[in-house]
């Protein structure tokens, strides 16, 4: 079976956060994640659901919307938000990452803009606080690589500039590709780079590689049964630009999924990138939508067959070089994988 969707098919993924990717469920139309899947997933921009979101991830548990990322320069995190806080209410009613904000729908069932203020009730450790948002209407996939661009910055370390960059997701589209590398040729005078892989998911394509590897003979292969396999180094034409060639480190978790997982694996390739953080599930598999007369849901169909330079990947994935544990139900605050990744590219820069 060839899978036509892009260079690596089986390699589109989301950070199912809901936990449903795990144990194989379908993903609804209840769910967050359904728009942001079917946002990648979609064959043109007019085809992207929009909806009403305040730029977060979470993860149902206990009855209760724990928040695992927040996406930088939207709604959430302007009004300080933070990865481990759970939202309780919003307008006091119980919160739901998609219901809470969309309440009006046109005759086709699509999701109308509001330019409404909501007040939310998020707890933080033992104490709650209110906090008032606009949403921002928009789909998931815009969102995701606006947030990329959001994410950014630099800063000094010591006598050593450090940059920092997200990325949210892995698109392959020729203006994201472009818009890569200007993001990195903009930290090019960094002498160290954090690569930010941790919620990240998305398409893999060689140019991902070419950003950072001076040559292709290395990059690796992927084969799977009927007679598929192909070397990687061999499809994508060289960049017009020159790839970063200082230290890196790798942030990675359990919802580094997909794209960004080969993206990590083949980074370690390198003895100037270190990798930190905890290890990643191991989710290249491809996914499909079934249709029925009163539901839409997509599917996960797990890669078990496809190998990573001749060996298993699915299931396996990344353990990082240096471990890191972040639960996301820590209440501590500050981010110790980031710090780590901090103090390890001083160490080798």
């Amino acid at each position: 079976m060839i899978r036509i969707l892009l260079l690596f098919g089986f390699s589109v993924i989301a950070s199912f956060s809901y936990s449903q990717l795990n144990n194989q469920g379908a993903i609804t139309t209840e769910d967050l994640d359904f728009y942001l899947l079917q946002s990648f997933l979609a064959g043109d921009t007019k085809s992207r659901i929009a909806l009403n979101h305040i730029g977060i991830q979470v993860r149902y548990q206990n009855s209760e919307y724990l928040i695992t990322a927040v996406l930088e320069g939207y709604p959430a995190h302007a009004a300080g938000i933070e990865r481990g806080d759970i939202i309780q209410t919003v307008d006091s009613e119980p919160f739901h990452p998609i219901h809470s904000f969309n309440v009006e729908q046109d005759s086709y069932g699509a999701y109308l803009p509001t330019t409404r203020a909501h007040e939310l009730r998020v707890q933080r450790g033992n104490s709650t606080s209110a906090i008032t948002l606009r949403p921002v209407f928009e789909n998931l996939f815009d969102s995701y690589r606006s947030a990329t661009a959001n994410s950014v910055l630099e800063f000094s370390a010591g006598n050593k500039i450090i940059g920092y960059i997200r990325f949210w997701a892995l698109s392959r589209s020729t203006s994201d590709m472009i818009n890569y590398q200007e993001l990195l040729s903009s930290l090019d005078h960094c002498d160290g780079i954090i690569f930010d892989l941790r919620n990240s998911f998305g398409f893999l394509d060689s140019q991902h590689l070419d950003l950072v590897f001076n040559d292709k003979e290395n990059y690796f292969t992927v084969s799977e049964p009927a007679d598929l396999n192909f070397n990687f180094a061999e499809i994508s034409p060289n960049l017009e630009f020159n790839n970063y060639r200082k230290p890196i480190a790798v942030l990675l978790n359990e919802d580094t999924q997909g794209g960004p997982e080969l993206f990590a694996y083949q980074l370690d390739k390198l003895e100037r990138v270190v990798s930190l953080g905890s290890a990643t599930p191991g989710r290249i598999g491809s996914f499909f939508v079934e249709r029925s007369a009163d539901a839409t849901s997509i599917n996960y169909r797990a890669a078990q067959e496809i190998l990573i330079d001749g060996k298993r990947f699915e299931d396996v994935g990344n353990r990082p070089e240096i471990e890191v544990p972040f639960p996301y139900e820590s209440t501590t605050r500050g981010d110790p994988q980031y710090d780590a990744a901090v103090n390890a590219l001083l160490g080798i820069i």
